[in-house]
Order: structure tokens, then sequence, then C-alpha cells
């Protein structure tokens, strides 16, 4: 067994406690033991011991974010780069995206959507170095949103038989779009829904079948009805935009959606403070803050690999939810526990507890003090596996039998 002793300055464990100093001790991919330097577990005696000593800094949970896509390699137009790749280069974008997440403190992602199965084969036979919540290929319809990823489906039986497919290749998660969007260009509206209300309570049923949850993207008002009625339990950048260039944005709704639970994942990146034209950040804070007001579960994520927005820039988006009238320490909670309850994967990490898997950064400073320094992570740990950025700490470690 390979045990690894880690002291900070602080320990945020995402339960509400902090130790100051504090140390995190695991053993192989899991977290052994947290808590106050001073009252550290010291005997370990015939295992092999790594010890790291971080000055001036903070540990905490790693960061989730709740909306990626691997493939896309932040392309200019992602629907012709991915046609024209073949399944080895996409293969290695993906990989390239995960050591990106990993140097960055990212921890877990959710993939949203890869072309025919690239991304379950890709992870089949690599050991990634960030845990990937899997969509694999995202149901739409004939030459609708993202239809180029192989998911296309009209009838029951095909809707049944992507599903079951998906299910089999490992998808943790069903994505369908609801509606149309913008960055993957195809014949149906943003604003507007692709499928039928039926079609969609069959998607649903489907993935219920085989225990899943669904994710849908939906912009349109129309389209996000839909998706509350017949039952999604997650709702992709909920823009409420119309064609006319406005927005209809429905308070009613938003109670729906805050009763139902369903959680909406706004897919906030790094420049969202500074956006304008369709989307201006004025009218974007406005909606997120009634959404937070009313009790909906918003959930971090970035949709990194579309254009303009790279995989390792998700803490450079995080200082975007303080101007919602949260807190730093808000926004940590956010971009970990309570992003780890939203996906269904707190009984496995988003917290610093003893028995979790082993997934922590480091980060210089406090980040409850200074948010931004969780940009600049010294080191992170994902299910015990060790990476160091770029900028390697100011350590001292040492190896005994």
């Amino acid at each position: 067994m390979r045990v690894r002793i880690i002291d900070a300055d602080r320990v945020l464990t995402g339960t509400g406690e902090l130790h100051s100093p504090g140390t995190v001790i695991t053993t192989d991919d899991r977290i052994a033991w947290v808590g106050a330097t001073e009252a550290q577990l010291s005997d370990w005696r015939g295992h092999r011991v790594e010890r790291i000593r971080l000055r001036e800094s903070t540990i905490l949970p790693g960061l989730i974010d709740a909306h990626v896509h691997l493939a896309f390699g932040c392309a200019v137009h992602p629907r012709p780069a991915i046609q024209h790749d073949t399944r080895l280069a996409v293969a290695a974008t993906i990989r390239r995206a995960l050591r990106e997440l990993a140097a960055a403190g990212i921890t877990t992602v959710r993939d949203l959507g890869a072309p025919r199965y690239v991304d379950s084969d890709t992870l089949a036979t690599t050991t990634p170095p960030t845990r990937v919540l899997k969509a694999t290929i995202p149901l739409t319809i004939p030459g609708g949103h993202c239809y180029s990823l192989g998911g296309a489906v009209t009838t029951d039986s095909e809707i049944a038989r992507l599903v079951a497919a998906n299910a089999a290749r490992g998808a943790e998660w069903i994505k369908v779009m609801v509606t149309g969007g913008f960055t993957v260009s195809g014949t149906s509206s943003p604003y507007e829904p692709q499928f039928s209300d039926h079609q969609l309570r069959v998607i649903v049923a489907a993935a219920r079948d085989h225990g899943l949850p669904i994710a849908a993207h939906a912009h349109g008002i129309t389209g996000i009805r839909q998706a509350v009625d017949v039952g999604v339990d997650s709702i992709e950048h909920c823009t409420w935009m119309t064609d006319d260039g406005g927005f209809d944005f429905d308070l009613g709704l938003v109670n729906a959606i805050a009763t139902q639970q369903i959680m909406v994942c706004p897919t906030i990146n790094h420049e969202a403070m500074t956006a304008r034209g369709r989307l201006p950040w004025a009218v974007r804070r406005e909606q997120l803050t009634v959404m937070l007001g009313a009790g909906v579960r918003l959930v971090p994520g970035t949709d990194s690999g579309i254009p303009r927005t790279p995989h390792n820039k998700y803490a450079h988006s995080l200082p975007t939810y303080l101007d919602l009238g949260l807190t730093p320490a808000e926004v940590i909670d956010l971009a970990t526990r309570r992003a780890a309850q939203a996906l269904r994967i707190d009984h496995s990490t988003g917290t610093l507890t003893a028995g979790l898997s082993a997934d922590l950064i480091a980060v210089p400073g406090d980040p409850r003090q200074d948010l931004t320094v969780l940009a600049t992570p010294i080191l992170a740990i994902t299910a015990g596996h060790l990476h160091y950025p770029a900028a390697v700490p100011t350590t001292e470690e040492y190896t005994r039998r």
C-alpha cells in the first residue's frame, strides 16, 4: 500500500471544516484521514510513505466541470473538423484534453457528447488523469444539432436502440438535443424544439429503463418547457433566447425547475462577463440571479472544447459567480461538493472525507480570500494519481520504508 501524507497551511474539507494547519493522508486511490496536522496519524510502518509539505497553500477537493466536450478540441468549426478527422485524431484530441484538465486541477468532468463512441473507446484503453462521466452519442434529429456525431433518431425503436447502445458503451448520462444550437451547424433552430413531446417521453423512458439520468440541451423557452414537462435531470444552457433577439424568461417555469430539483448548467465560460451581442452578461446575470433566488440548483460548467473555450480555463470562469452575489466559499462549494451531488457522484468525490476517492488540489494562498488562485494549482490528485502542473511548488518530499 502506498501512503501519501500532504501537509498545508489550510485544508478545506468541503464539509464545512477547516484545518489550519491541516493534513490529508491518502492510501492508494482513497482518502484515509483528514484533520489538523498536530493530530495526524503517524504509524505507517511497513508501508511506502511519501510526504509532501506545501507552504502557504490550501488543499481542497478537486474541481468539477459539469459540461465539456473532450472531442471537439476548440475547433472553429467543430462539425466539419470531427467529420474529417480520423478516429485516431479524435482520440488524440481527447487525450490532450484530459492532460489539460488534470494540469488545471479539474479532477472530474461530465463529457456531454462525442462522435461514434470514440470517447468510450479511448477511455477504455487509457487511464485518464481526470475522471470522466460520459454521455457518448447525444440524441438529435436527422440534420439537427450535432447530427454528425451519429445520434440522429426518429422512431421509437431507433431511440430505444441508441439509448441501449450508449448504456452498453458505459454512458453515465444520456444527452438529448431538445432544441437546436449555435456552435455545430444543422437545420434546426436554437429557439425551437427538435423533438415532439412523444419522442422526448420515449427518450426519458428509455434512459430510465437503463437507470441513467438525462441531460437536456435547451435554449428557447418551448424546449425548456418540454424538458421540464418530461422530467429531465439537467438542463444545459437554459438561455431563454427568442428568434427575434430577445428573451422569454418565465418565472413560473423557473419555479417548476426548482420544485422538480432539475439542475441547470448555464455553461458559463471565462469570457462570459465580457460577452456582447446575443447573450450579454447583464441579461444573463439577471436570469441566473433570479434562478438562484428561486432555489434552482446551478452547477458550473464551461462547454469547453467549443471555440474560444479551452479545457484549462474552468477556474477562470468561477469568479463570474461572484457577480451573482455568491461568496468565494460558496463558489468553491458549488464547484466541488454541490457539483458532485448534482452529478450523483457525491458517494465517491466532492469532499475530502475518509473513504472517498483521493481527488484533491492544492493552490497557493487562500481561495476563500482570492478565488483566482484556483487557476494556479500547485498539484492535483485524481483517484490517488498525482499531477504537477508546469509550475512545480516548493515541497519537501521523502520516501521511507
